[in-house]
């Protein structure tokens, strides 16, 4: 998978490499690079996600894929809005928050954020009637580094749980976390000029979760990190 997505990578943004696209500036055209925006200006993207669970949650190597859309609202003095919904119909993740972004000269770019997060899965399919909720603090910060046509962005995020709620046929638990230390990852988002007003980027995002919404059918909660590698290919609508 992880092949087959390079290879795409390559051939989109190849395909326009010796074309002079006037007007472009790839700070202008990104959804993850953290340079201000003029104020009232609205980015959006829509990404496919490949995220790979650890055999240990379902004895076995199991991958999925995700559909993300993302929107970015930019305010005045470098803050930002910052959503998106991650979704796969029995697993979803939305995240909500706002970010400062400021650019130290002209060609790298900070950024402190802080999201939101409500996870949650339905599954009445094979017998069964379960549900989840979840609630999550994400503060972040990127740094990126942008050439006119091209960006390089570095992601560091805190995974927090606040409230886990788990419904399974009609049994409900409360709170079955609490407030719990969820993990951590760290990301590399690629973005490379498409068309003369878009940009496709490609990510890489190693996360290091005792839960991930996508294995919440398998009830995994655990006492320590694991592994979890998520490829992204997203193209700025």
């Amino acid at each position: 998978m992880l092949k087959k997505l390079f290879i795409l990578f390559l051939l989109l943004t190849g395909k326009n490499a010796g074309a002079q696209l006037p007007d472009f500036d790839i700070k202008e055209r990104s959804m993850y690079l953290p340079a201000p925006q003029k104020a009232g200006k609205i980015d959006h993207s829509l990404t496919l996600a490949q995220i790979y669970l650890p055999d240990q949650w379902l004895e076995q190597s199991v991958s999925g894929p995700m559909i993300e859309y993302k929107a970015n609202y930019a305010l005045p003095k470098g803050f930002a809005l910052n959503g998106s919904l991650k979704t796969l119909l029995i697993a979803n993740d939305i995240r909500l928050g706002l970010s400062w972004n400021y650019s130290l000269i002209e060609q790298i770019h900070l950024a402190i954020a802080y999201q939101v997060g409500f996870d949650f899965g339905i599954l009445r399919e094979f017998g069964y009637n379960n549900t989840v909720r979840v609630w999550e603090h994400h503060p972040m910060i990127r740094l990126g580094y942008s050439f006119r046509n091209v960006a390089f962005t570095l992601q560091g995020r805190v995974d927090w749980m606040m409230r886990t709620r788990l419904t399974l046929d009609d049994y409900a638990t409360s709170n079955i976390t609490g407030s719990m230390f969820n993990g951590y990852s760290f990301g590399l988002f690629i973005e490379q000029r498409l068309t003369r007003r878009n940009s496709i980027c490609l990510g890489f995002i190693s996360n290091f979760n005792k839960f991930h919404i996508l294995g919440w059918p398998a009830l995994m909660i655990v006492d320590h990190q694991y592994f979890i590698p998520e490829v992204n290919i997203g193209f700025k609508l």
